[in-house]
């Protein structure tokens, strides 16, 4: 690279740190973002030099990912800001796709409703796990393995009591059953594209609803329990309402991408909506993306998501997209802690672009 390219980046580097410290920063990325988002579809069908996006990515992977960042977010919201990290999400993501499918199987409630008492029963059930776990003051790995018992726990119970569906869980009704027909208040649609923009519209949600805790009073007491919650406490901070409400708000939309699970597949059972691997494919596009950031468990999702369908498809060998998890968060944890978000900062202090190792105005990743 010669001296005046390096220079040159280095220009652009510096301009993008003044950047990132402005207040519209974070919202501006956010909109260029989404706003790619929405004409991606689109963009599947586009040829350039006889190759098109679309023969490596479908619609249905591009669904799959927005659920999953979806949940990400849902997720940042308790453990990323809080620091208290969850490994029993399923059982969120799990009451949604049951509360909503119960109600529609059962009683022909419409879908939107269902979804709704599903969340409200996920915020309950965090809040019971919440009391329980933060009352005898579980904290790291111990509150993670609370966090998966208690999923397992539900799990196991919905498996075993065939007023539940039992094992084999349930079939989704046709709209027929409890609407006029496919659409928007039926929530079941006749092609993928309308499902495409309902999870997008769930995504943007949760995206300003993380990005306006983030940004209150609310959410810097949840970092600063993050940070050291026996300090935050000492200065008058209320540590356990504060983690309750972000355990009982994460549960709530968590449920949310359940329900969309729930109407989206044909079939949901206990084993699937509940899964171990759930937990997984929540928590890791937030790790991959940076912690605590808003931006972070998108980028992480469009990042984890694609790679892992796209090897699986290559390889066509059973669980290649586990290993792609495995792999992935092995090497975010040893050599990126802090997520893609960092590497722009990491990069340029690799080519020495910081004024100075103290240099006052350089980037926070935890901005985004």
């Amino acid at each position: 690279m010669s001296s005046e390219t390096g220079s040159s980046l280095s220009t652009v580097w510096h301009r993008y740190k003044q950047f990132r410290n402005e207040s519209y920063a974070t919202p501006l990325l956010l909109g260029i973002i989404f706003g790619i988002l929405i004409v991606l579809p689109a963009l599947l069908e586009v040829s350039i030099a006889g190759y098109s996006l679309g023969t490596r990515v479908s619609l249905g992977m591009l669904i799959v990912t927005l659920v999953w960042a979806y949940t990400a977010q849902s997720w940042n919201i308790m453990s990323g800001f809080t620091g208290q990290f969850s490994f029993g999400h399923a059982a969120f993501f799990g009451l949604g796709a049951y509360g909503t499918i119960l109600l529609v199987s059962n009683y022909s409630i419409n879908p939107w409703i269902g979804m709704l008492v599903g969340a409200v029963l996920a915020a309950l059930y965090g809040l019971l796990i919440g009391v329980l776990c933060f009352r005898y003051d579980l904290r790291g790995h111990y509150f993670a393995l609370a966090t998966l018992a208690f999923a397992e726990l539900l799990r196991f119970i919905i498996n075993n009591i065939g007023a539940l569906g039992g094992a084999s869980g349930f079939i989704k009704p046709l709209p027929r059953e409890y609407a006029d027909g496919p659409g928007l208040l039926a929530f079941q649609f006749s092609t993928d594209l309308p499902y495409y923009y309902v999870i997008l519209t769930f995504l943007l949600i949760v995206t300003v609803v993380a990005f306006v805790i983030r940004n209150s009073r609310f959410g810097l007491y949840l970092f600063a329990i993050r940070e050291d919650e026996n300090a935050a406490a000492a200065v008058g901070i209320p540590t356990f309402k504060y983690k309750l409400s972000a355990v009982a708000i994460s549960a709530f939309f968590t449920a949310w991408a359940g329900a969309f699970w729930a109407m989206y597949f044909d079939t949901i059972r206990p084993d699937t909506v509940f899964d171990l691997l759930i937990n997984v494919e929540i928590l890791l596009p937030a790790i991959v993306g940076g912690l605590g950031t808003v931006i972070g468990p998108i980028l992480g999702s469009f990042i984890v998501t694609p790679l892992s369908e796209i090897a699986r498809q290559s390889l066509d060998l059973p669980g290649t997209d586990r290993i792609v998890y495995g792999l992935l968060l092995v090497l975010i944890v040893l050599y990126s802690p802090k997520g893609v978000v960092s590497w722009p900062k990491r990069l340029a202090d690799l080519l020495g672009w910081q004024d100075s190792p103290t240099d006052e105005d350089a980037v926070d990743e935890t901005h985004n």
